[in-house]
């Protein structure tokens, strides 16, 4: 189930600490010191299920950080949720996988492991630390020794657009099973604002990674990309309706890269938070944005990525700012 669309699941993606190894350039995280411990562990994972029963969801749970091998519960906590019946995943950035760490994940039944690279060996390091792509090349190979489904993530900015073609060939190279490449996220009063995509630029890296796509395993399914693309698959944000965000001192968001905190499972629950938030009620309730009523693609596609919109513009209920349809 590795590389499906996850539909009809209730995904949680789970920031279980925000300890990291690395300093990216583009990271949105402020705070590298929350952790849950085990006890809050079990009762966000409580809450979780009661969440799922009521809806009756299927679980999918995407684990991340922070860094969240350096959690000493990981292992425990995969295990755990397969005893439940919930898929898992874990988002990393490869750099402390070995072969150990992927015979345990193996063991523990992950569905699959994404691990980030942006660029090849020279422009990686210099937006993630020095020495940080080998050690992921590393780790892919630890994974991929185990048959464990390896996706690469690829933040396109501006440091890294020309990268994509030379990351494809070298994602073929090693054996990962996809690369999937999605627009950074920075909101308009940040210092580092100059690493976002022009629309110019995303639209023209969505056409490169089709071309790729005819050779390498590069995937064309995240918001818009199916307009340059032409890709039949028509991603739709599900922040707020089938996906939330816990964070490692359990703030609850539609999603993070939304930063919008609708709650704190250590003050209420799950269910109660996704049933009464104002702002989760809101998001849904959002509808269609203005300007993408009668557009062809409109009720699939949903306006687009939310979080790209609210980052650029402070509302969540406009189109899409990237989208070449709406702005014709």
């Amino acid at each position: 189930m590795a590389d499906t669309s996850y539909e009809g699941f209730f995904t949680l993606q789970w920031h279980i600490t925000h300890r990291c190894n690395l300093r990216c350039t583009h990271c949105y995280q402020d705070d590298y010191s929350a952790f849950e411990n085990r006890t809050s562990l079990v009762k966000i994972l409580d809450q979780y299920e009661k969440l799922l029963k009521a809806y009756r969801f299927k679980g999918h749970i995407n684990i991340t950080g922070g860094e969240p091998f350096l959690h000493p519960d990981l292992f425990w906590l995969l295990e755990e949720a397969g005893k439940r019946g919930i898929t898992t995943a874990v988002l990393t950035n490869g750099t402390v996988i070995g072969l150990r760490e992927a015979k345990r994940l193996r063991a523990c039944g992950v569905d699959y492991v994404q691990v980030s690279l942006d660029g090849t060996e020279q422009v990686h390091d210099a937006i993630r630390g020095r020495g940080s792509f080998q050690r992921a090349v590393k780790g892919i190979f630890a994974l991929r020794s185990q048959g464990i489904f390896t996706s690469v993530s690829f933040t396109a900015q501006r440091e890294n657009l020309k990268e994509l073609p030379k990351l494809a060939r070298y994602c073929d190279e090693i054996g990962a099973n996809k690369l999937w490449y999605d627009r950074v996220i920075i909101p308009a009063d940040e210092d580092v604002r100059h690493l976002s995509l022009t629309t110019d630029d995303f639209i023209k890296l969505s056409r490169k990674a089709a071309r790729l796509n005819r050779r390498y395993r590069v995937t064309c399914q995240r918001a818009l990309q199916f307009i340059p693309c032409k890709n039949k698959q028509i991603y739709r944000c599900t922040a707020g309706e089938s996906l939330l965000t816990i964070l490692a001192d359990g703030s609850v968001m539609a999603c993070r890269r939304l930063p919008i905190t609708v709650g704190s499972v250590h003050d209420s629950d799950l269910l109660t938070i996704y049933n009464t938030s104002p702002e989760l009620i809101a998001i849904r309730s959002a509808g269609l944005p203005e300007g993408c009523k009668g557009c062809d693609y409109a009720e699939l596609c949903g306006g687009g990525a939310r979080c790209v919109t609210y980052a650029r513009t402070g509302r969540y209920d406009l189109p899409d700012p990237d989208c070449i349809l709406a702005q014709k």
